[in-house]
C-alpha cells in the first residue's frame, strides 16, 4: 500500500469518526463541524439526523440530469429540466421548487411526487421561455405522510455577496424541521448543492 493510499484510509477512518460522533447518545443530533484532514483531504461532518425523519442521501446530493442521466449543467429557458433526488426511507411526500440561486424567494417552476421511501426519484421542470438568466437550484420539501405534521426543508443558506464562492448556491444544504409551522431545529448539512445555469 502506498504512502498516499494509507494517508487516504486514515482520513476516511476518522472522517467516518467525527461523523458517528456527532449522534448524542439519546440520537438527537449533536453539533456540526468542519473538519481538514491531513493529506490534503478536506470533509464536512453533520450531525446524524433521525432515521424517522424524512431526509436525503449523503451521499447523492439532489442534481440535474439530461435524458441519458450524465449531469446537467445548463439549459436553455423554456426547456424541461429533469433532476434526481435520493431520499431516505421515511420520506413520502417531496414538494421540489426550482428557484433563483441569487433571489432564493423567486421560485420559477415547482414538482410534487409521492414516494414509498428509500429511493432516488425523478422530477421534471418546465422552465417559462422568459426564465431569467442565471443559476438556480432546487429547494426541497420533504414530508412523511402528514406534511401537516412535520416538514423538513431543504434550503440554501443565505447568499454573501462578499462571499459567493462559499455561501448560497456554492455551500451545502440547510436542513429545517418544522412541526405544526413552527421551526423546530436548523442543522447545516454536507450535502452540496448542485445549481444549473439557464441561459
Amino acid at each position: 500500500m502506498t504512502l498516499s493510499n494509507v494517508r487516504y484510509a486514515i482520513a476516511l477512518a476518522v472522517f467516518t469518526m467525527a461523523l458517528t460522533s456527532c449522534a448524542t447518545s439519546d440520537g438527537g443530533s449533536g453539533p456540526t463541524e468542519f473538519n481538514e484532514f491531513d493529506a490534503g483531504v478536506s470533509g464536512c461532518s453533520q450531525p446524524i439526523f433521525p432515521s424517522e425523519q424524512p431526509g436525503l442521501s449523503l451521499f447523492e446530493a439532489p442534481r440535474f440530469v439530461t435524458p441519458s442521466g450524465e449531469t446537467q449543467r445548463s439549459i436553455a429557458p423554456g426547456s424541461e429540466l429533469l433532476a434526481e433526488i435520493t431520499v431516505n426511507a421515511a420520506t413520502r411526500k417531496v414538494l421540489a421548487e426550482l428557484s433563483d440561486g441569487f433571489e432564493p424567494e423567486r421560485v420559477i417552476a415547482t414538482a410534487g411526487v409521492e414516494t414509498p421511501g428509500n429511493e432516488t426519484i425523478s422530477v421534471s421542470f418546465f422552465t417559462p421561455a422568459n426564465a431569467l438568466v442565471g443559476f438556480y437550484y432546487i429547494r426541497l420539501t420533504l414530508c412523511g405522510s402528514d406534511c401537516d405534521a412535520v416538514e423538513v426543508l431543504f434550503d440554501i443558506t443565505e447568499p454573501d455577496p462578499d462571499n459567493m464562492f462559499e455561501t448560497g448556491i456554492n455551500a451545502e444544504y440547510e436542513r429545517t424541521v418544522i412541526e405544526e409551522g413552527d421551526v423546530l431545529q436548523v442543522d447545516a448539512t454536507c450535502v452540496r448543492v448542485n445549481s444549473i445555469l439557464i441561459q
